[in-house]
């Protein structure tokens, strides 16, 4: 069973309060933290959110631990988390963790892990990958760190694109002004804009988007 939990930013109050109650279980849940996405950062003087990220899932009982896949192969990545119950792939640059995995194998790892029916948690970056493509927002995201040609495709593990953040005024210069309307209007592929509050939980062919307090079903 495919299980996601896709979220703007799970630092929010309440949002990993409200997937922790669905998982159920008062025990500690091992997860591994993806930082890889943060490495792509252009501006690294301010990681607050990065912290706020651990906080929300900490406070929460999941037991984290920080890994990147920068400089691993896939026979390391898989015996690295073999252990891991929890899959969770930070905010950051979508480009950059694309990159990486196509050169350590890791989106091959991700997809055998979703299917074994363990529990992925992604934040921003990590929602936006799992889609099958992220071309309409290329031009929101710092390129100059990519040492190949940009790769837009995502894991395609669901079949619609994320736009996290919404109205969220710290976002508000980068989304109105930098977001690519055309693109966006001519994808043949549902966009789904959430706001820090909400996250989309998936379960198989299914997916509802959550508020913490109104929960509905929808397909896909």
């Amino acid at each position: 069973m495919k299980h996601l939990f896709l979220t703007s930013a799970i630092g929010t109050p309440g949002v990993a309060e409200s997937i922790r109650a669905k998982l159920g279980q008062n025990r500690p849940l091992k997860t591994v933290f993806i930082s890889t996405p943060v490495e792509g950062e252009a501006d690294q003087s301010d990681l607050s959110w990065v912290e706020e990220e651990r906080v929300g899932l900490r406070k929460n009982h999941f037991d984290i631990f920080d890994y990147t896949i920068t400089g691993k192969k896939l026979p390391q990545i898989k015996d690295d988390l073999k252990d891991i119950e929890i899959l969770y792939i930070s905010g950051g640059n979508n480009f950059y963790l694309k990159e990486k995995s196509n050169e350590s194998g890791f989106e091959s790892f991700v997809k055998e892990f979703v299917a074994s029916g363990k529990i992925y948690i992604g934040s921003s970056c990590g929602s936006q990958i799992m889609g099958k493509d992220m071309s309409s927002i290329l031009s929101m995201s710092d390129l100059d760190v990519l040492t190949k040609p940009v790769d837009t495709m995502g894991f395609g593990l669901v079949d619609f694109a994320i736009l996290p953040h919404w109205g969220s005024e710290e976002f508000r210069e980068n989304r109105l002004n930098k977001i690519s309307f055309d693109q966006m209007y001519g994808s043949t592929n549902p966009l789904i804009a959430l706001n820090n509050y909400q996250y989309i939980e998936v379960v198989d062919d299914k997916f509802r988007i959550i508020d913490v307090r109104n929960e509905k079903w929808n397909s896909f």
